[in-house]
């Protein structure tokens, strides 16, 4: 469905100032969402759009109840069920007033869906171009070993071999080069076990160089030797002929599978040099849960692809070098993601005698209050979805970031705040330094998804109103400037700002849940969190046979969807462990 974006806006601004929206973002999303919505009612079944008939996509042309003679006869062509009371539905207004006061919709981008789903194209770059089988060989891979036993024996493993040779990791790699050889061949200690060396052997056959471990996923990323185009080398294959297959000058022969050599060289005892057996993957044999996966570019940058690793990828290539190899190859690898739109509904009851004694003794348009009390509840549902997707996202981002210990929380990261701890080591701290210390934290998850989502540093923080007080009495906090009328009561609701960050209370949220997800709000186009809505409301009014007066049904279709390459980049859970109340 094609929408002129700049037209929906001019048009729609008006009418959603006017109920209270002010925020360009949503002004934009909302303009086109209405416009889209607009069509989609107004649409006929033969085809015609843009026609106002008050039809309904997918039903037809609704039109007013025609009692028959018979009460609920069956029903004559062109018309309502008898004594059903059908209406006409209008759904835009209900469904504007459900975006605007949904609070939780500031915490996400917003992409309306033009149909009850939507398939997007997302677009890796990774490093070569070659199938996953098994019997591909690239020049730069990852290694995944699904086995927990295995992987955990692998990483142990390799970081002892780090350590003992004096190489630490940076964000670009390794201080020092590191080999391993997986052959037995070059001055292994134990066939089929690994050893490390500072220099790569002059035999490379079984032989590859660990790069680290991956920015994104922490699988242990390796470097394979290709022998380069050089005149008259030994050959194997072809007696007789100038240039064929060296052995010695390539990790893997033309003929394995590169998943069978990884698998047989990590089964083995691993040792290192001054490294005593530091694992054995041989009980639990990694064959089968080793998968080879390949790069990606934009995640996990490899310095010296570019330079056929000439001098650690530390300078250009020397002439020689490029005369004899071939450049290295960056393909894209394109996926697509398919998200269906769910459904939340509610409906009303009433009875007549409570409409007219409401309206006696109140003044009050009970029937009007109810529709309102509806759009509350479906806005603090999707509010309360968006903040549990943000929360697990921030979870699973949490799984990978540094870890440390602390007293009172399990599995630490370096993120989380335990004030018994901090106060304890210190001592004669002030309430507002451990505040201040509490800042810091925030700010340092902040820079976090700045590094590692590579799109920007965290926007908002969301908590319970116990973590909002000890934020709102530190020095440099911002009172919420904007006064709007779209909240509801119940609602998530903002309460200020310290620096850029926006300071969000769920009421939902229990008071000693002492928890703070640190957030981004990115570009429908970037990783994240995004609110997919197809119809924001579908309200059905009708008049009730057994009491006369009217119900409501109030429906909602949308989508809450993690969207992009590892959305959760853009989220962090920190931890704040108070038990002595010191903070406040």
């Amino acid at each position: 469905m094609k929408i002129d974006k700049n037209k929906a806006l001019k048009k729609w601004t008006p009418v959603l100032e006017n109920m209270g929206v002010k925020s360009t973002e949503r002004l934009d999303w909302m303009s086109e969402y209405a416009e889209m919505h607009s069509i989609n009612e107004n649409i006929q079944t033969a085809g015609v759009s843009y026609a106002n008939q008050g039809n309904v996509a997918g039903m037809g042309n609704v039109t007013s109840a025609q009692p028959g003679s018979t009460p609920g006869s069956t029903v004559t062509p062109g018309q309502g069920t008898q004594g059903s009371g059908d209406y006409g539905q209008q759904l835009l207004p209900v469904a504007m007033k459900i975006a605007a006061h949904t609070i939780g919709l500031d915490l996400v981008s917003v992409k309306p869906s033009p149909g009850p789903k939507i398939d997007l194209m997302y677009i890796d770059f990774r490093y070569d171009d070659t199938p996953q089988d098994g019997n591909e060989k690239p020049l730069v891979f990852k290694v995944n070993l699904s086995d927990s036993a295995d992987r955990d024996t692998l990483y142990t493993y390799l970081r002892d071999v780090l350590s003992v040779n004096g190489t630490t990791e940076t964000v670009g790699g390794l201080t020092k080069r590191i080999f391993l050889n997986l052959t037995g061949n070059g001055g292994a200690t134990a066939t089929g076990g690994a050893t490390s060396d500072l220099e790569a052997p002059d035999n490379k056959e079984g032989v590859i160089e660990f790069l680290g471990f991956s920015r994104i996923d922490g699988f242990p990323m390796f470097k394979s030797f290709r022998q380069t185009n050089e005149t008259s080398s030994l050959d194997h294959h072809s007696a007789g002929s100038t240039w064929g297959f060296n052995e010695t000058k390539n990790t893997f022969d033309y003929s394995d599978s590169i998943a069978d050599v990884l698998e047989f060289g990590f089964e083995g005892s691993v040792t290192s040099p001054g490294v005593v057996a530091t694992g054995d993957l041989t009980s639990a044999s990694p064959e089968g849960s080793l998968s080879v996966e390949l790069i990606s570019a934009l995640e996990d940058h490899i310095p010296g692809y570019v330079s056929n690793f000439e001098n650690d990828g530390d300078a250009p290539m020397r002439r020689g070098t490029d005369d004899q190899s071939y450049p290295g190859v960056i393909a894209p690898d394109v996926s697509t993601k398919t998200i269906a739109v769910g459904t939340i509904e509610i409906s009303t009851a009433l009875k007549r005698t409570e409409i007219e004694d409401i309206k006696a003794n109140t003044g009050m348009d009970i029937v009007q209050k109810m529709e309102s009390i509806l759009v509350n509840e479906l806005s603090q549902t999707i509010s309360k979805q968006i903040v549990n997707k943000l929360f697990t996202m921030g979870d699973l981002n949490r799984q990978s970031a540094p870890t440390r210990n602390t007293t009172n929380i399990t599995n630490s990261t370096i993120f989380d705040f335990d004030v018994q701890d901090y106060a304890s080591i210190l001592g004669g701290e002030t309430s507002h330094a451990v505040q201040r210390k509490l800042i810091s934290k925030i700010l340092n998850a902040s820079n976090y998804i700045a590094t590692e989502g590579r799109v920007g540093p965290a926007q908002y923080v969301v908590t319970n109103g116990n973590i909002a007080a000890a934020l709102q009495d530190i020095a440099g906090y911002t009172i919420n400037p904007t006064k709007s009328n779209i909240s509801g009561s119940g609602q998530l609701y903002p309460v200020g700002q310290i620096g850029e960050v926006s300071i969000y209370v769920d009421p939902y949220m229990k008071y000693n849940d002492n928890r703070i997800l640190v957030g981004r709000k990115n570009q429908p186009d970037q990783p994240g969190v995004v609110f997919i809505p197809y119809l924001m409301a579908q309200s059905i009014s009708i008049i009730s046979e057994a009491t006369f007066a009217p119900r409501m049904l109030l429906r909602s279709r949308y989508a809450v969807g993690e969207l992009g390459w590892y959305p959760q980049k853009q989220y962090m859970t920190v931890y704040v462990a108070d038990p002595d109340q010191i903070l406040v």
